[in-house]
């Protein structure tokens, strides 16, 4: 299978710099995914899973919002974190989301709540992507 350039940025690190055969990652429209020879596209990227194959194996990676440039041969993925399952903290996941899961109930502000709906599906994604779940229904994601 071709491949084409891929990089992968957070604020804080290259995530990922390399070949890739296909890379798939969920947009305001659904899953996209890219093979090479993909046409020009700038797409937002929305919390969920990324999955890059490399070499003929899967990897899949938890990521947050950004958004995702695709031209003549490379991709380049630009998103606020993204972590391989062997990083993710389950625990600390897991207590994100009952934070988040309280503020929802609690809280009155709609702000503070469309925040906590968002940290909520961050926490259940990376639990998801540690645990090697398939990706959360659209109905788990806040920006519908």
């Amino acid at each position: 299978m071709p491949d084409f350039s891929c990089e992968i940025l957070t604020p804080y690190r290259r995530f990922y710099s390399g070949k890739a055969e296909s890379v798939t990652f969920v947009t305001h429209d659904g899953q996209i995914q890219v093979l090479a020879g993909h046409e020009r596209l700038v797409a937002p990227v929305r919390i969920g899973q990324l999955k890059i194959m490399v070499g003929g194996k899967l990897r899949k990676a938890a990521v947050t919002e950004g958004f995702a440039r695709v031209k003549e041969g490379r991709v380049d993925l630009y998103v606020g974190a993204a972590e391989w399952p062997e990083e993710i903290d389950r625990e600390r996941a897991e207590a994100a989301l009952g934070r988040a899961t309280t503020r929802i109930s609690t809280e009155a502000m709609a702000w503070r709540v469309e925040a906590s709906r968002m940290a909520a599906a961050r926490a259940l994604n990376r639990i998801a992507v540690a645990t090697g779940e398939p990706a959360s229904p659209p109905s788990a994601n806040t920006n519908q």
